[in-house]
């Protein structure tokens, strides 16, 4: 990691810690890191940074699921989202972007580098990342992004369920990225996993990438939509839990009905396998002692013969090698008595004689102790033949004692499992009873909670929708459930299927015009139509979760005119709130903005260079106009630019 900043801090470190450092500062290279307050509106704040000219798409998952705490108001004047500065990530040399409260308006032209600073920031918010997230040539992609937290009660509380030690603003989330794969994540320039990197960044902020209102069109989505308006996450997870306790119990009780079944088939067999086996009493090394005993019978005679030359050689045949031995020594004594020098030679034939005595003895005991038993040679014989076949038959591929053994104690369990298998069987379906009764009024209250969110959902999103062009617009949140006669819950006397979510379908179906009934989504909402949809969605999931930051990526896919005027004004209306993020190509959107930035391209030594500047209040009505006339921008269209800047800022000065 190039720099200082990919270490920890000291513990009396800053925790305020910059990227300024790492940034390239040579006159060429066009990077400045903001240095002094924040800037007044009229003057323009340049935050330039570097990009490979590219179409880049980040695909971002909604947040729409995640239940937060309610922390009150929204903080005027003080942006939650404060700062993003990013290095070295996907086609990003250097780039930092301070954002403002409010409505952040982001505009440029197609692949100067927008949908990638939304990318960047699900990055260091806990979205998936790997090798390509880093720009070529680099080493590791570092992605930085402040935060006020001051006042929020939520946040306050995840971070100290994390364990995350902070004393001021700003709260600096920080990713990086090495070109090998691996990934690092900090929270207040401390070291946390990635996962909890991502459960603060589900507290903070709601993102809608690219193409996310597509997710409307999959049904299965839509129960989350409903349970985040309705708060019913928690009891939904209670749900899940006693689903996967129901599933759990009935495997277990499947598998011991199925095992007692089958070795009720096979008890007479397993009772007389327990008999022969434990019958022959077989024990771990006895086939290796027989074995030695069964070759020293078969060769009695031998060994007899053989035993008794040898103590013919040491002791009693003429010549013998104690009888030589024993003249050696008188002779070395007789010596000894005339010159002691032979004094320890001496002491050697007299010892070795000792022990040569000791051995005759001891190799005539063991010639007397051989004998021939025929009897117990066929008895040695018998048994070893009887351990084999055991082997053979129950020892498996190790085909050993001790495997015989093994398969004697797992048959032993398995008839004794029958023998109180029933009392088994009966506990289980007594539990099983228990978790489905609880699993069922779990579900039914859930269920009972979806129904009553739903009518209130359906409301709130025709009341959006209403603002947005919609107003004949019917849209209504259907809840229905599955019947199944194998189904673990009974409702209103007829059984129905359930799983992790409960027993409920939820489909959304709209009708956008009168004297219509409401269909699903996917067979009559236009591109335009979903879109508005989705922003009615997240309109009323920000409001019920007072999340403080909202991202929208190109939210204005396939609206103009009429429309977008109206999908300008609510995401001002949304702002009033909390902080929102908006990448638009649409003028009638931009002109909403609070704080409008460009994001540009150009190209400066041999590679495209991506800046993104705050525009001052001729820029942006220049902006707006290059939005309507495209690159020809005409005195008309300022003047058209000029007058729809005036007119979306004539509500909040009437306010």
């Amino acid at each position: 990691m190039p720099g200082a900043g990919a270490g920890v801090p000291s513990p009396g470190q800053s925790q305020r810690r910059r990227l300024d450092h790492q940034l390239p500062q040579a006159a060429g290279d066009q990077v400045r890191a903001e240095a002094g307050g924040r800037a007044g509106p009229d003057q323009a704040r340049p935050m330039v940074g570097k990009t490979e000219k590219a179409d880049h798409r980040h695909g971002l998952n909604p947040r729409c699921c995640h239940e937060r705490q309610t922390d009150g108001p929204f903080h005027a004047g003080r942006p939650m989202l404060t700062k993003l500065t990013v290095r070295d990530y996907a086609l990003i040399e250097a780039l930092e972007v301070a954002f403002e409260p409010g409505l952040n308006i982001l505009t440029g032209e197609t692949g100067a580098g927008k949908s990638i600073l939304v990318g960047a920031l699900g990055l260091v918010l806990g979205e998936r990342a790997d090798s390509d997230s880093v720009r070529g040539g680099a080493r590791a992609a570092v992605v930085e992004a402040e935060f006020s937290v001051a006042g929020r009660a939520a946040l306050a509380a995840k971070l100290r369920e994390l364990e995350v030690e902070h004393a001021a603003d700003p709260l600096i989330a920080r990713r990086e990225v090495q070109a090998g794969g691996k990934s690092r994540a900090f929270l207040a320039d401390g070291p946390v996993p990635l996962a909890a990197l991502k459960s603060f960044g589900d507290l903070a902020l709601d993102m809608h990438g690219q193409h996310q209102h597509q997710s409307l069109l999959y049904e299965d989505q839509h129960v989350d939509y409903l349970d985040g308006f309705g708060r019913l996450l928690e009891l939904r997870r209670s749900v899940s839990e006693s689903y996967s306790q129901h599933q759990a119990t009935a495997r277990r009780l499947d598998e011991l009905v199925n095992r007692e079944q089958l070795t009720r088939e096979k008890l007479d067999l397993y009772q007389y396998q327990i008999r022969e086996i434990e019958a022959a009493a077989l024990r771990e090394g006895e086939e290796e002692e027989l074995d030695r005993e069964r070759t020293v019978l078969e060769n009695a005679e031998r060994l007899s013969a053989l035993a008794s030359q040898a103590y013919g050689l040491l002791y009693e045949g003429e010549g013998a090698v104690t009888e030589q031995l024993g003249a050696l020594g008188k002779a070395l004594a007789e010596i000894r008595a005339i010159d002691g020098r032979v004094d320890g030679l001496a002491d050697s034939v007299a010892g070795a004689s000792a022990q040569l005595d000791e051995a005759a003895r001891e190799l005539r005991r063991y010639r007397d102790g051989i004998t021939f038993d025929p009897g117990r040679l066929e008895e040695i014989r018998d048994r070893l033949d009887l351990a084999r076949t055991l082997r053979k038959k129950y020892g498996g591929r190790e085909n050993s004692v001790a495997a015989v053994l093994a398969h004697l104690a797992r048959i032993k369990l398995e008839v004794g499992s029958v023998e109180h298998g029933e009392e088994m069987i009966a506990a289980l379906r007594t539990q099983l009873e228990g978790d489905r009764t609880r699993l069922e009024a779990l579900a039914i209250e859930l269920s009972a909670k979806r129904t009553q969110a739903a009518g209130k959902m359906a409301k709130a999103v025709e009341a959006e929708l209403a603002d947005l062009g919609m107003e004949k617009a019917r849209f209504a949140v259907e809840v229905a459930q599955q019947q199944d006669a194998s189904g673990p819950v009974r409702l209103k006397g007829a059984a129905v299927s359930a799983g992790a979510t409960g027993i409920d379908r939820v489909r959304f179906l709209i009708s956008p015009n009168p004297g219509e009934e409401p269909k699903a989504l996917a067979r009559i909402a236009s591109g335009g139509e979903i879109s508005r949809v989705m922003l009615a969605i997240k309109s009323i999931l920000a409001e019920a979760d007072a999340v403080p930051v909202l991202v929208f990526d190109e939210i204005d896919a396939g609206i103009g005119g009429r429309v977008a005027e109206a999908v300008g004004r609510k995401l001002r209306a949304i702002a009033a709130g909390r902080q929102v993020l908006c990448i638009t190509h649409l003028p009638q959107i931009a002109c909403q903005a609070g704080a409008h930035y460009r994001v540009s391209k150009s190209a400066a030594r041999g590679r495209t260079v991506t800046t993104v500047r705050r525009l001052d209040d001729g820029e942006r009505i220049e902006e707006v106009a290059r939005m309507l006339a495209g690159s020809a921008v005409t005195e008309a269209a300022l003047r058209h630019a000029r007058e729809m800047v005036a007119a979306s800022a004539a509500p909040a000065a009437r306010r």
